[in-house]
């Protein structure tokens, strides 16, 4: 057994004497230093999946850590998931945002990362391979086909690629109901891990996987961990490979229902050797799916806190009015839908500001033009007469968002579930007082110590977290101030780089003591 194969098959094994390993741990960037002194070379991380750029957003901040991380955002071109999003400055219409043509506006001299890939899985593995076998002249050519690749997906109409997607699936699922017994029972046994999901595996829930694995499962031999997101985890799952789980809402409630996509959920994310649980709310449903304490890490979303730091000291001249009130709800409008995972609140709020704005007359509301209840928000703001205290925004980029937020009295989320995400932590990050519904004992066992935020669900509660913000117009008691400390402390960067670097650990340092001994 070779050294590669040696450490697969301990790295698998290692689950059970978890716990003791990781009480014996090093701070995580200690530990890595030290990885790194000893291996002489950086770790190397595989990101697979790359929804609403967390996987871009968790690689560009290992990489500020030294560590060698790659993304592959396979087949996934929408344009929160694209590179450009997050930093590149452009103006303009990008088309569909499933397909966006980026050739349709000046990005200046901006390029995508050589270490992220998009577009047809099997070129995205080969570009991956090159660059990090330092064939770079071939990674170069891979990426320029990538990039005729995307160009003809966003010509194309939506209709027609989700038909195309829908008959490779298909054809993949024909070629492979004769898969294994024994994959299919392995897999069938990880599921009986779990007490509160996971359906009885039908034997094509993975077949479209399985039928596209070959070119990820070389590619996995070049990497330390695999961290792969949402369902992703069914690739190294089938490859028989470890890896880490990380969920982004996926928890929540679809590994709990009796269908394909729940199935795959719950059997990927029981079969990981590590789940990284992004939702305050989410960690019970983890452990309601069977999946162990010892391996699960509550982990802040991929954040980088030193831009948005650097971004209101340079926008330091953006202040709120002072001869009005402004309240920012950047949040998509869905509120109609049954699913509470889905909604978020926007009716309460709109309720609320009408109440509260009759008395407060200086009072105002900014709102974005997005979401599928958008219409009927529009509609629920008229029926109160209230069209001249309401301002409609349209979707705009992440500077563009940020000087919203620096102009803004407060910044409101979402009211439904006790949870928050991107809006809420780049509000805090730049000093504004944050309105959402926060379930405030969660958040101090998720972060050890909750964030400053202003809680508020129903109308009612709502409404007086408003008036709370009028009436202390320019924040004398430093709450804005007081978030933006909480967000250096506990969601920084490096806390997040951290928090990974010590999963990583648990599972690699054994296999490294092994080796060690042994070779």
């Amino acid at each position: 057994m070779n050294e590669l194969n040696k450490r697969m098959s301990l790295i698998a094994s290692s689950r059970d004497c978890g716990a003791s390993v990781f009480s014996e741990q090093a701070e995580g960037l200690d530990w890595y230093r030290g990885w790194r002194e000893r291996h002489g070379r950086a770790l190397r991380v595989l990101h697979l999946g790359n929804i609403a750029n967390n996987a871009f957003n968790n690689a560009r901040i290992q990489r500020q850590q030294g560590i060698e991380a790659y993304v592959i955002a396979y087949e996934n071109y929408h344009i929160m998931s694209c590179p450009e999003w997050e930093e590149a400055t452009f103006e303009g219409d990008l088309g569909n945002p499933f397909f966006p043509d980026w050739s349709k506006v000046d990005l200046g001299s901006y390029q995508r990362p050589d270490w992220f890939a998009s577009g047809p899985l099997e070129l995205c593995c080969s570009m991956i391979a090159a660059q990090i076998t330092n064939q770079i002249e071939q990674a170069g050519k891979i990426r320029r086909t990538l990039e005729q690749k995307r160009k003809l997906a966003s010509s194309r109409s939506l209709r027609s690629q989700v038909m195309s997607a829908g008959g490779k699936v298909k054809r993949a699922i024909r070629r492979v109901l004769s898969s294994s017994v024994a994959d299919h029972a392995r897999l069938a046994a990880i599921c009986k891990v779990g007490n509160g999901g996971c359906s009885p595996l039908k034997r094509r829930d993975f077949a479209a996987y399985r039928s596209r694995l070959a070119p990820l499962a070389k590619l996995f031999d070049h990497f330390d961990v695999i961290q792969a997101y949402s369902i992703d985890g069914a690739w190294p799952l089938l490859a028989r490979r470890p890896y880490i789980a990380y969920e982004h809402g996926t928890l929540r409630a679809i590994p709990f229902q009796n269908n394909r996509i729940g199935r795959l959920a719950s059997t990927v994310f029981l079969g990981a050797n590590h789940v990284f649980v992004t939702n305050i709310d989410c960690i019970a449903a983890a452990r309601r799916l069977g999946i162990s304490g010892d391996r699960v890490t509550p982990l802040p979303h991929a954040f980088d806190d030193k831009k948005l730091v650097a971004f209101k000291k340079q926008n330091g001249e953006i202040k709120p009015p002072a001869d009005r009130v402004l309240f920012f709800h950047p949040a998509r409008h869905d509120w109609r839908d049954a699913d509470p995972s889905l909604v978020k609140g926007n009716d309460r709020l709109i309720r609320a500001f009408a109440s509260v704005s009759r008395e407060h007359p200086r009072s105002r509301l900014a709102m974005i033009a997005w979401g599928r209840d958008l219409d009927t928000s529009r509609e629920l703001v008229r029926s109160f007469g209230i069209d001249d205290k309401v301002q409609w925004l349209a979707p705009m980029r992440k500077p563009e968002l940020w000087r919203k937020y620096l102009s803004s009295h407060a910044v409101l989320d979402q009211f439904v579930l006790p949870c928050f995400g991107g809006i809420t932590f780049e509000a805090l990050a730049l000093g504004r007082r944050v309105i959402t519904n926060v379930d405030f004992t969660a958040a101090e066992k998720f972060f050890s110590k909750a964030p400053p935020i202003m809680s508020a669900s129903t109308e009612r509660e709502i409404a007086e977290a408003l008036c709370q913000v009028i009436a202390d117009q320019v924040d004398r008691r430093g709450v804005g101030e007081t978030g933006s400390a909480w967000i250096q402390r506990y969601h920084s960067a490096e806390r997040i780089v951290e928090l990974q670097l010590q999963a990583y650990q648990q599972h690699i340092e054994p296999i490294d003591r092994f080796l060690t001994a042994t070779l």
